[in-house]
């Protein structure tokens, strides 16, 4: 009686229309473009339809004849369960077959009797126009079955031989990507493209996918697959650890998270305990170290001493001058850490990630530094939208490069404000109509923005060949080789967008926010005394 409540509920879920008219099936169709050679398929899933239908008998090719109770058609039905028993009525969801005039059956199969029937009459319309409400008939239908009984028919209500025979394990690699995989893994270790296939899939739902499925295969013996599904569970785990320690902020989910739908699911009955014991095994083995938990000492060491530099500098204000000085004098002391490691060290180091929020909900000119600023102290960057819609920063590399990308954003932020306000109390600013003076300032710190990254750039330029010319050793291949491993296993999915359209501009506020930012020497340190801005 449970397994028929359920099925027939899953039944109604997915064929509930909701008030524009559309049912789950009708979503999921929207959402998936088809593959070549399922067009014909999915127009057969549009087409799905609740029947009320008498059986007349048995065609020559074995198919079930049946005519259709509320609009009077002949249905061809091949199904090998039901028995031939004319006269029977029953109450079920059809799928037409293309390119044929057969169906399928395609929910739980309700035989009705005298009282059933009664339920269904009032949803047939006169004249053979088939029913008045399809998706009501068959709550009602399925309502009266289950508080009140129905009608036995052995081979249909009877399936307590088919749910004896659950030792064998009912899925297969064609039923998922996810069953794919874990077939797959079964006789070998994983490819690169399924390891980044199984990253990729990563999130709470197929989590527990895995893992209770391959306690399923263990329960029906199949030791074999549950280790497939061990495996897939594992990498998916360990891309969970991995994508927190990145700053990766896109819908992120916890480990502690999946343990908690585990148990909701568990206590509504919905999965076994044993699943909630798969998981708490699994998640003992999988081992990522944690942001910030670094066992080499010069490396805490410099990344405090940037930590240091960082919070002086944030308090203290900084014009943009004073800001890439202090980027080159940071990227002196990383240049000197990393040319003293041999490169099994460099990659040894774990990749980290910090995220930046920002309090605006679109992009302005200050973003444009991002990409220099990242290239620079060779991280990646991707920017992202927070689930309250406010601009994100992530900056991705080794430990050290991404504390200094971070402290060289916040110094050209300040530098932004310091610059803007020293902007605003010159002529060019004061020259400008009050209904321009907002625009003016945009431009400004446009060319501001462009400013730096050139600078940037030659500061890029200049540090690779200094640190080849007096060591030999060029670290920066070594890091992008580092880094662009450590971001291929948290199987993100990147979108690249276009460059922007141009952008008109005030040509005067631009031109001030261009010589704002050339106006300072890229050689000099941090040896200026606090408060004391740098000769110009």
């Amino acid at each position: 009686m449970l397994a028929r409540a359920l099925a027939l509920a899953a039944d109604l879920a997915i064929t509930l229309p909701s008030a524009s008219g559309s049912t789950a099936i009708d979503r999921m169709l929207r959402q998936r473009r088809p593959q070549p050679g399922e067009e014909d398929a999915y127009d057969s899933l549009r087409r799905i339809r609740f029947r009320l239908l008498r059986i007349t008998g048995e065609a020559s090719d074995g198919s079930l004849l049946l005519d259709d109770m509320a609009d009077g058609g002949t249905v061809r039905l091949y199904d090998d369960i039901i028995p031939v028993l004319p006269g029977l009525m029953l109450a079920m969801r059809l799928c037409p077959i293309p390119v044929t005039d057969g169906f399928i059956a395609v929910s739980a199969v309700t035989p009705l009797d005298d009282s059933t029937l009664a339920v269904a009459q009032p949803f047939i319309r006169s004249g053979g126009k088939g029913l008045s409400n399809p998706h009501r008939c068959a709550e009602a239908i399925y309502r009266h079955v289950l508080r009140h009984g129905g009608l036995e028919v052995p081979g249909i209500t009877d399936i307590s031989e088919r749910l004896d025979a659950a030792g064998d394990f009912p899925y297969g690699p064609e039923d998922s990507d996810l069953d794919a995989l874990a077939f797959s893994w079964v006789e070998g270790e994983p490819t690169a493209d399924e390891l980044a296939l199984a990253r990729r899939m990563t999130d709470a739902e197929s989590i527990i996918e895995a893992v209770s499925t391959g306690a399923f295969a263990r329960h029906c013996g199949r030791d074999d697959l549950a280790t497939g599904y061990r495996k897939l569970a594992s990498v998916m785990m360990e891309t969970v650890q991995r994508r927190a320690r990145s700053g990766w902020g896109g819908r992120v989910v916890s480990l502690d998270a999946v343990a908690a739908e585990i148990d909701r699911a568990a206590a509504a009955g919905e999965c076994p305990p044993v699943v909630r014991e798969w998981f708490d095994d699994l998640r003992r083995q999988v081992r990522v170290s944690s942001a910030g938990s670094h066992h080499d000492a010069d490396l805490n060491r410099l990344i405090q001493r940037i930590q240091a530099l960082r919070a002086k500098t944030v308090d203290q204000g900084c014009t943009e001058e004073e800001a890439l000085a202090a980027a080159e004098k940071v990227a002196e002391l990383l240049d000197r850490y990393g040319l003293s490691l041999s490169e099994l060290d460099l990659r040894r180091q774990a990749c980290e990630g910090v995220g930046i929020e920002t309090d605006r909900r679109r992009t302005g000119p200050i973003d444009e530094c991002v990409p220099a600023v990242a290239a620079y102290f060779d991280c990646r960057t991707w920017i992202e939208k927070t689930a309250t819609g406010f601009v994100r920063h992530v900056f991705f590399g080794l430990p050290a490069d991404v504390e200094a990308a971070h402290y060289l954003y916040d110094l050209i932020e300040i530098a932004f404000a310091t610059e803007t306000r020293h902007f605003k109390t010159g002529a060019v600013y004061a020259d400008l109509e009050s209904g321009e003076r907002r625009s003016g300032t945009n431009s400004f710190q446009i060319g501001l923005a462009h400013g730096i990254a050139c600078k940037l750039h030659s500061m890029r330029e200049e540090r690779e060949a200094a640190m080849v010319r007096s060591s030999g050793r060029d670290l920066v291949p070594i890091k992008a080789s580092v880094v662009d491993d450590e971001l291929d296993s948290l199987g993100i999915n990147f979108t690249v967008k276009g460059s922007r359209a141009r952008r008109t501009v005030l040509s005067d506020a631009y031109e001030a926010g261009s010589e704002a930012a050339q106006r300072f020497d890229i050689h000099p340190g941090l040896n200026h005394r606090r408060g004391r801005r740098p000769e110009r």
